[in-house]
């Protein structure tokens, strides 16, 4: 898919990344695939730069309206960006299938965490828990190439705080770990530049659209179900692509795309180099 068809996706999942303070590249990584490339090499570091720019925006404006907390977003911070190249590192030598199966086991997972209902009575999880939980969510996220936004937020709401406090403080620590995770992809990365910029601009903004948003009165819970739709619908879309392009016959080689016979030449008939 071209650049043209991707934008208007990428800013639609920037805004309702932006009003949940998660970053874009959880809700980003099927868009971005539509325009093909390596997964880890092509894909990832868009994403994660992505990831740390929309990640910036949405914690301005939560900022702005008071719902970054610093005392619990420092030590977050600090943590997940110790912890976040070690992801991105083990990233390049795990077989892509299998990161694309453990984004799709993520994305249940969000959506469950999201949906499920909260006990008022429930005992809330202690700082010193959620600085414990945020180093293997750090490893994990940026393993799959996306921000820890998407695990941080239910965490940071089952330690008491409010869901606008919860993406507020997210997103502002999330932003210093999605680009220490980008770090260990730039010696191998091999992204569109001219695919990439426009990306990133369109998320800027859409990212500062969703904070902005989500700091004032909509309610939490349209926020919310309205990101739960985009991403099961994305990554359903990206799935049932995979599972066509295994399920369809391959075309049989042609004679000139057989292996070149003993010598060198090319079979008669074919043309070009040979």
């Amino acid at each position: 898919m071209g650049l043209i068809g991707v934008l208007p996706a990428i800013l639609a999942v920037s805004i309702l990344s932006g009003t949940m303070g998660i970053g874009v590249a959880f809700a980003a990584i099927p868009v971005l695939s539509l325009h093909g490339g390596d997964l880890v090499h092509a894909i990832q570091p868009v994403a994660l730069c992505l990831n740390g720019v929309t990640a910036f925006f949405a914690a301005v404006s939560f900022g702005r309206a008071g719902y970054v907390n610093a005392r619990r977003s420092v030590p977050l911070a600090a943590t997940m960006t110790v912890f976040s190249p070690l992801g991105a590192f083990a990233a390049q030598w795990v077989n892509p299938d299998l990161l694309w199966v453990l984004y799709f086991v993520a994305v249940a997972l969000v959506i469950y965490l999201l949906c499920a209902p909260r006990p008022a009575a429930a005992t809330p999880v202690g700082a010193r828990a959620v600085l414990a939980w945020s180093a293997p969510i750090a490893v994990f996220s940026s393993m799959l190439g996306v921000g820890p936004g998407f695990l941080v937020v239910p965490l940071l709401i089952l330690a008491g705080s409010s869901p606008r406090a919860a993406a507020g403080t997210s997103a502002f620590a999330v932003v210093p770990a999605s680009f220490a995770a980008l770090v260990p992809h730039l010696a191998s990365a091999t992204p569109d530049i001219a695919f990439a910029i426009p990306v990133v601009g369109v998320s800027a903004v859409g990212a500062w659209v969703g904070g902005y948003f989500a700091s004032r009165s909509i309610p939490e819970h349209v926020l919310r179900n309205l990101f739960v739709s985009l991403i099961l619908a994305l990554a359903s879309y990206k799935a049932c692509g995979m599972a066509w392009a295994r399920l369809s016959p391959q075309p049989a080689a042609t004679a000139c795309e057989q292996p070149a016979m003993a010598g060198g030449g090319r079979a008669n008939g074919c043309t070009g180099p040979g």
